[in-house]
């Protein structure tokens, strides 16, 4: 493998915050994720011309995960490569790209059920549709250990990272060991103040993987995430640099773990709070202000997550 394999970043913007999507050089090249349904004409089309490439060429969309911030714009900018782009989606999360009601049920499974205004709950809901660009039936469904070759000696190696997300997959680059894991790795939360773990056991699983097993080369992230001042950090990390945002992770997802036994070992409480329904004590004690009533709604998702984990069932 050589050296020269050409990564370019992208800052997909939205809002207020942004995703990474990136595009990978290559004989048949890729893009890993695709932002939302408006980044396709807005930020990557004209990223890539800004370095003489056409977005039609692409021949490969990987998506990490279904999340909208990731898999939103992969309609449009198939759609900009005449269909012909294949595209790749992990298994278990395929329903979510073939099926925007999916995006939905999983709303309501996770922060939907905290949020009691039917008129939020209406207005989250269709953000979230809103921000898709359309449907599609994908080529691959991957799982642990598919490669996808992108000609020559370029090969990325599916090596399965759930745990923000129960199907996520990071993309490993062989020869150079350079990680495309997105959400996988959180460190301690990316705009809202709040990482997302929808499944902690699988997060703590999957980083330590990363950290052990993979120790990548480079990591590219999903977003600016922060480190342990609240400072956001380069989505894009090498070096030494590597190994201290997983640690950060696993050290964020230790004091999360024991903050929920500490406050909810008994249960819920039936007492609920304004903003943070039944873990305001958790909000309170490490100062969390931030509105999980706004997109995306970082903290319920995490504390649902916590919490089955910690009780050993699911909430309804």
């Amino acid at each position: 493998m050589t050296n020269a394999v050409r990564v370019i970043p992208i800052e997909c913007k939205f809002g207020p915050i942004s995703a990474f999507a990136y595009y990978v050089d290559a004989p048949e090249p890729a893009i890993i994720d695709t932002g939302v349904s408006i980044s396709a004409q807005q930020d990557i089309e004209p990223i890539l011309a800004e370095h003489g490439i056409r977005i039609e060429d692409i021949r490969w969309i990987l998506l990490t995960h279904g999340h909208v911030d990731h898999l939103g714009g992969a309609y449009a900018v198939w759609e900009k490569t005449g269909r012909n782009a294949k595209v790749v989606i992990p298994n278990i999360e395929a329903r979510l790209l073939r099926d925007k009601n999916e995006q939905i049920v999983d709303y309501k499974s996770l922060q939907g059920k905290y949020i009691t205004d039917p008129a939020i709950q209406e207005k989250h809901i269709t953000m979230l549709t809103a921000d898709i660009g359309g449907t599609i039936e994908p080529n691959l469904e991957v799982v642990e250990g598919d490669s996808i070759h992108l000609g020559a000696d370029i090969t990325l190696k599916v090596v399965e990272t759930p745990g923000h997300s129960i199907g996520s997959v990071t993309y490993v680059l062989e020869g150079l060991d350079w990680a495309f894991a997105a959400d996988a790795v959180q460190m301690y939360g990316g705009f809202s103040g709040f990482p997302t773990i929808e499944d902690p056991t699988l997060y703590r699983r999957s980083v330590q993987r990363l950290l052990t097993e993979v120790r990548p080369n480079r990591l590219f992230l999903g977003h600016p995430f922060r480190n342990v001042n609240g400072e956001l950090q380069s989505a894009q990390i090498e070096g030494e640099q590597v190994a201290a945002v997983l640690q950060a992770s696993l050290e964020m997802d230790t004091k999360l773990s024991d903050l929920v036994k500490h406050h909810l070992t008994k249960g819920l409480p039936s007492e609920q709070h304004e903003l943070y329904g039944p873990f305001g004590s958790i909000a309170k004690e490490i100062g969390y202000t931030g509105n999980p009533r706004n997109l995306p709604c970082a903290f319920f998702i995490t504390m649902n997550g916590y919490y089955e984990e910690l009780s050993g069932c699911k909430l309804k």
